[in-house]
């Protein structure tokens, strides 16, 4: 089924591709300058001076059956058999045309003779085995300069698929990048709402406190995703607040612990990156298992050092871990350093990420 859609896909999209987007204007072109050569050597034998009919109505009959051919072979043989691989088809059908295509010339112009007395001058011109060896050589003459077209169409082509291409692979890179940045952990999201439904619900007075912390991380999202680079002070301050968030909603359960050092001052990091670390690790406790975790920042001068120590009973935690690494190679557009170290269910994550100056992009 995948095999016939992937053929009749290919099968579309090669119809035609030789005149679309403008390129029909290269066959009139050829076709022209092809006709107006065979008028030229047609006007040497031609007595009749000025605009001669015959020599019009000769030069028609002596190239349509080639015209005939040449979009047989552009229009059939090259999508239908070349370009799906049906080589030997392809070669068969090509080389029987070749040879018989001047024999057919040669038929249509004898039985045109009576009614175009051009055409009997022209072919008496040489003997009748030149005559003959004339028309292959003007049969391969006319094939070598449309397939030189063709070709020059196969390269133009070429040239916009792999602009097209490119441009692709860079709007699923921003489309990608964007998701990577945008996209809230649903288990986080679910967590928090029903946390914050059940302070309020208990009238709790970590409510109000929950409700902000959990808006200024979603507005952190929607105004700072889309830019290049963030104050990693605002980073900190927002990955702060989903701290806060986590452990008032989850007041019952182990608290989990932030450790920042160093000085932000005037340094950027990507958006999100802090918090996309964060996330997933909130989602591994698992209700009646021993569960908790330490984020540690050390801000140097040219990359942060985040170690989490974390102990969790989640079954996915090593699928959970890779997507983090996933992501964050995702956002940076680079292989960060990345390691982790297993014991039991104890875990210590490694991390470097750059940071940014002001003046970088």
């Amino acid at each position: 089924m995948l095999h016939d859609y992937i053929n009749r896909y290919l099968l579309q999209k090669n119809r035609g591709v030789y005149f679309k987007k403008g390129k029909w204007v290269f066959h009139i072109l050829s076709v022209l300058s092809f006709w107006v050569v065979i008028v030229i050597r047609l006007s040497k034998l031609d007595t009749a001076g000025g605009i001669s009919l015959q020599r019009v109505a000769a030069g028609i009959i002596i190239l349509a059956p080639f015209i005939a051919f040449f979009y047989f072979y552009c229009l059939y043989l090259i999508p239908r058999c070349f370009k799906r691989n049906e080589y030997a088809r392809f070669w068969i059908i090509l080389v029987a045309l070749l040879l018989i295509l001047p024999w057919i010339n040669i038929g249509l112009r004898l039985l045109s003779e009576p009614y175009i007395s051009l055409l009997q001058v022209y072919r008496q011109q040489a003997s009748f085995g030149r005559y003959v060896l004339q028309e292959y050589g003007d049969i391969l003459y006319y094939f070598t300069g449309f397939t030189s077209m063709l070709f020059l169409m196969e390269l133009l082509e070429s040239i916009r698929t792999s602009k097209e291409i490119h441009s692709n692979a860079r709007q699923l890179a921003a489309t990608e990048l964007h998701m990577a940045r945008t996209n809230m952990n649903s288990e986080v999201m679910y967590r928090s709402l029903d946390g914050i439904i059940s302070l309020l619900r208990r009238n709790s007075k970590d409510a109000p406190d929950a409700i902000i912390h959990f808006s200024d991380v979603l507005r952190y999202r929607l105004y700072e995703s889309g830019n290049s680079k963030a104050p990693l002070e605002k980073e900190l301050e927002q990955l702060h607040n989903l701290f806060l968030l986590h452990n008032r909603i989850d007041s019952g359960y182990p608290q989990a612990t932030l450790e920042i050092e160093g000085n932000a001052g005037d340094k950027y990091i990507i958006p999100l990156t802090l918090i996309h670390i964060a996330e997933p690790l909130f989602t591994t406790y698992k209700e009646h298992t021993e569960w908790s975790m330490i984020y540690y920042i050390l801000i140097e001068e040219e990359q942060l050092e985040i170690a989490v120590e974390l102990t969790s009973g989640e079954d996915r935690m090593a699928e959970k871990l890779e997507a983090i690494r996933i992501q964050l190679n995702m956002l940076w557009r680079t292989e960060l350093i990345f390691t982790v170290e297993k014991d039991l269910y104890n875990y210590s994550v490694r991390i470097c990420i750059p940071i940014l100056t002001r003046s970088v992009a």
